[in-house]
């Protein structure tokens, strides 16, 4: 793949990825999640404060690890899935032969 073609594909994915945040911003069930999360960031911040610095240093890159593990994870899994997709396409032979997208819709 040429630098080109993987700048395009992660422009095509942080398009994807913007288009998904915007429905979640409507999902109920996201909304509760993210209010949860808002309740409980003044109770752990209180926990937090009761260690000394170092410890409190240690539980933050802790979490902050998670949580690009888990960011590592979905974009290996958003990846995983294109390229499936696009496999499927070509066995399907969508890429065999010249397609009029306007009459497909």
């Amino acid at each position: 793949m040429t630098d080109e073609e993987r700048m395009m594909l992660r422009t095509f994915i942080s398009d994807r990825a913007e288009a998904a945040y915007k429905r979640l911003k409507g999902n109920k069930e996201y909304g509760k999640i993210c209010e949860r999360q808002n309740e409980t960031e003044a109770i752990v911040d209180k926990l937090l404060h009761r260690l000394d610095d170092e410890e409190r240093l240690s539980v933050r890159r802790h979490y902050e690890g998670e949580t690009e593990k888990h960011c590592t994870e979905g974009y290996a899994s958003y990846i995983q899935g294109l390229q499936d997709s696009v496999r499927i396409l070509s066995l399907l032979g969508f890429f065999s032969e010249k397609v009029d997208l306007c009459t497909l819709f």
